[in-house]
């Protein structure tokens, strides 16, 4: 940030001079009315968000080239993370990692989903009666985040787990929702513009099947995000008809073709408005 000037992050200014890369695709610059935040909070989650997203353990030297930080800087949030129980240290290799304390504060903030549990009974139903993989979702900014997953029987080929984030364009659920957003076009444009994989997607086109979508009350997608992995979902609406999260079928190709899908719909639909209800929605 030369010549200390401002850019916001997730609406508010940030004026630390080193904004981690994970947060700098959103920033923009903003009017000196926008509100500030702490840059060294702001450093600490995006050095939790890496490392929740990595396979294994991270050098400091690493995790500073990453960020473009000072190795001492990036020792000091380590070490203060690691003195809370955020992050444990490998003895061995001195290399750091995510502690389980984030997942348990996950797992609280989960478990007061209303939604979460209104869906589970039906969730279970649909996944004993088709013995495929059930998913739920909610939209978050532009991406799907999968609240809860049910696995099928006979997995052939991995499903989102909950947590994972997938563009919404790309899946069922996330169309399922999109379709009933009035923020779907601006949320479709800035997927086109930052996702490489959104490249061959036109905009215009995919506006005509959110519509087609909105007018059946359901999505299909065929290798949406997956290859060879199909998906339905239909959103679940709140009183306004807005769509406040989805629930959704997966499967592969060779047992999930779109015939069979469009025999789940009616029973999605009936689960999804069962939620609805419980929740205080349509």
């Amino acid at each position: 940030m030369p010549n200390g000037r401002r850019i916001s992050v997730f609406g508010a200014v940030v004026t630390d001079p080193s904004v981690p890369s994970l947060v700098a695709e959103t920033t923009k610059v903003e009017s000196e009315s926008t509100p500030r935040l702490d840059g060294t909070v702001v450093k600490g989650m995006a050095l939790i968000e890496f490392l929740a997203a990595q396979d294994q353990p991270q050098a400091v030297s690493v995790i500073a080239q990453h960020f473009n930080w000072q190795r001492s800087n990036a020792h000091r949030l380590l070490t203060t993370f690691k003195a809370l129980g955020y992050v444990r240290q490998n003895a061995e290799t001195s290399r750091y990692e995510l502690s389980l304390k984030t997942w348990e504060l996950g797992m609280r903030v989960v478990g007061r989903s209303a939604i979460k549990r209104a869906a589970q009974p039906h969730m279970r139903s649909l996944n004993q009666q088709f013995q495929e993989s059930v998913n739920l979702s909610l939209l978050v900014g532009t991406d799907v985040l999968y609240l809860d997953t049910l696995l099928s029987m006979y997995p052939l080929r991995p499903t989102a787990s909950p947590g994972a984030r997938v563009p919404s364009i790309f899946t069922a659920t996330g169309r399922a929702q999109l379709a009933f957003r009035s923020d779907a076009e601006a949320i479709t444009r800035e997927i086109i513009a930052s996702r490489p994989e959104a490249t061959n997607i036109k905009l215009k086109s995919f506006q005509e099947e959110l519509k087609q979508v909105r007018n059946q009350g359901y999505a299909i997608t065929l290798s949406g995000w997956r290859t060879n992995v199909n998906s339905v979902a239909v959103p679940i609406l709140n009183a306004d008809r807005q769509s406040i999260a989805a629930i959704g079928i997966s499967g592969p190709s060779e047992r999930l073709n779109t015939e069979k899908m469009q025999e789940m719909v009616p029973v999605l639909m009936y689960a999804a408005a069962q939620i609805a209800e419980v929740c205080g929605g349509a």
